[in-house]
């Protein structure tokens, strides 16, 4: 994905008009490589929120503490004050990087 699945035909109109290989780069294949980049980077990004919260089963504390002791316990109350903030953080990074993604993206342009 990303960088290589460029249309060839745009690599060929640029190579045409003359572009030397990192303006192809910088012009061509980065701007159309961005959603996928993106959508990792959106990944990565919940991904690690959910490991923040999996690595208070080993101890480290956090907003996964909070969940773990409701389990335990069974109070909903503690469950939703540990979840509740990780899905607004997973949230937020979600429209941080979308918005981002909005700017440097050529079809998204208005």
């Amino acid at each position: 994905m990303g960088l290589s699945t460029v249309d060839p035909s745009m690599l060929d109109y640029a190579d045409g008009i003359g572009l030397n290989e990192w303006q192809i780069l910088r012009y061509v294949r980065l701007p159309n490589a961005y959603p996928a980049i993106f959508a990792g980077v959106k990944f990565a990004f919940i991904l690690i929120n959910s490991i923040a919260i999996l690595t208070a089963y080993i101890g480290s504390g956090g907003l996964g503490e909070l969940i773990f002791q409701g389990l335990v316990a069974f109070n909903n109350e503690k469950i939703l004050a540990g979840a509740i903030p990780a899905i607004l953080i997973a949230i937020a990074f979600d429209i941080i990087f979308t918005r981002i993604e909005r700017k440097l993206t050529p079809h998204y342009r208005k």
